[in-house]
């Protein structure tokens, strides 16, 4: 059966295997995993938003110290 496997093309074997216990995700479980999803989304935003708000200010500082090089050459 292993060499069936190993030798099909394209083809995942999607079946469990036979020594792996396979268990029910409960509705608490199943609630839990959403809400981290929801937390993880949350801190991902505040970081882009916390990344935009360094980045901008700091590519404006950027610039400005190139104009005053720039002119001063």
């Amino acid at each position: 059966m292993l060499k069936f496997h190993l030798h099909t093309v394209g083809k995942i074997p999607t079946a469990v295997h036979p020594f792996v216990k396979q268990t029910v995700l409960t509705q608490e479980k199943r609630k839990l995993l959403i809400n981290s999803g929801e937390l993880i989304r949350g801190v991902q935003n505040i970081a882009s938003s916390m990344y935009r708000m360094i980045s901008i200010p700091l590519a404006r500082l950027a610039v400005g110290i190139a104009r005053l090089i720039r002119d001063q050459l």
